[in-house]
């Protein structure tokens, strides 16, 4: 990290989370709840997404500055220890993580509630993020993952976005444009309008989408993350990441899986399946639907 390349923070608190953004947007559930004024320290592209999170004074470039006061590391890896050696620090829970992909335990605590513990207060659930006021009306159909194991059948996603009553926006990064473009296409076949298709590099168009979103069906993704810090109603498609590993299990959405014995089969970035059949993205659509119409009529603003 560079020395004071940038602006210094003096006093306040220091949340440092480089990379991943799920995680990145998982700050929310303390960035209103630590002393002020907050800085976080986060990679450049994530920058303008943390400064829409409640709470946040000040987001900086990771490389780009090293703010004083209390910092809390909620990375912890090479990087950040070398930046921060004094910092308060995550406890990651590594042995839990590996003790359940063996198939013994239970995990670790929800992502927000480990944020939380680090930084010594009590989260907060979503809404997280400053957006302004719009009707929710709009289904969200997130099709793209960080690796093809997670990634929702398109099928099933056709489908919950052909009986949705009301407004379809698809959202994606760069690297899901293929899928959102595909799905966008079957859905205007079996629609009367057209669905918004979003697969940027960035967020400004998502987080002008955000506010309009009722309901989010996606796998295991940073953008259905998004979707709920928005303040949407979520209804995640876990495929192999168990809601013990702690990723699903903070915002109140409704988790479809299937409970095979070979879940969580990684607990990163795995490629490719062990039974070489990705069984446990074969989920039932009935199930889907009626959890999609229980969150669309509890609605986002009756959290």
């Amino acid at each position: 990290m560079a020395e004071e390349a940038g602006e210094a923070v003096a006093g306040g608190t220091v949340l440092v989370r480089r990379r991943a953004l799920g995680d990145v947007v998982l700050l929310g559930a303390i960035t209103a709840a630590v002393p002020p004024p907050v800085t976080v320290v986060t990679e450049a592209p994530y920058v303008p997404l943390v400064r829409r999170l409640r709470g946040v004074d000040r987001a900086l470039a990771w490389g780009t500055s090293r703010p004083g006061g209390r910092v809390i590391d909620l990375q912890r890896d090479l990087k950040t220890l070398r930046a921060f050696p004094r910092a308060r620090r995550l406890r990651k829970h590594s042995v839990a993580r590996r003790l359940r992909l063996w198939g013994w335990g239970r995990g670790r605590p929800a992502v927000g509630e480990l944020y939380a513990r680090a930084a010594g207060v009590v989260g907060v659930p979503p809404p997280w993020l400053r957006l302004p006021e719009a009707k929710r009306a709009a289904l969200a159909l997130i099709p793209g993952a960080s690796t093809p194991l997670k990634a929702p059948a398109l099928g099933l996603l056709l489908e919950v976005g052909r009986q949705w009553d009301g407004p379809v926006v698809i959202l994606g990064g760069p690297g899901d444009a293929p899928r959102v473009d595909a799905l966008a296409a079957d859905l205007l076949a079996v629609r009367s309008s057209p669905a918004v298709a979003i697969a940027e590099a960035g967020f400004e168009a998502t987080l002008e989408a955000l506010p309009q979103i009722r309901v989010a069906v996606g796998g295991d993704t940073g953008l259905m993350h998004l979707a709920a810090a928005s303040g949407a109603r979520t209804v995640w498609l876990a495929g192999p990441t168990h809601p013990d590993d702690g990723f699903l299990r903070w915002d109140s959405g409704v988790v479809i899986e299937r409970a095979l014995p070979c879940r969580p089969c990684t607990l990163h970035r795995g490629t490719s399946c062990r039974l070489g059949d990705r069984r446990c993205m074969e989920l039932e659509l009935e199930p889907l639907l009626r959890a999609v119409e229980g969150a669309g009529a509890l609605g986002a603003a009756d959290r």
